[in-house]
């Protein structure tokens, strides 16, 4: 059974295997800071991304 993810954004839950979705990894120095978007929000943050010239 798969866990549900929360979306960082809207706060709506669906499943971490959703194509188009989109898992961010911060690491610090006590451990690592996941951040979950869903399909629907992850083309607004991927644009935003752009912009800030963090996506490639």
């Amino acid at each position: 059974m798969q866990k549900l993810k929360t979306c960082n954004v809207c706060g709506k839950k669906f499943k971490p295997g959703l194509p188009g979705r989109l898992q961010i990894v911060k690491k610090k120095k006590k451990g690592k800071v996941e951040i979950w978007v869903c399909p629907d929000c992850a083309k607004e943050v991927k644009k935003r991304l752009e912009d800030l010239e963090l996506l490639y």
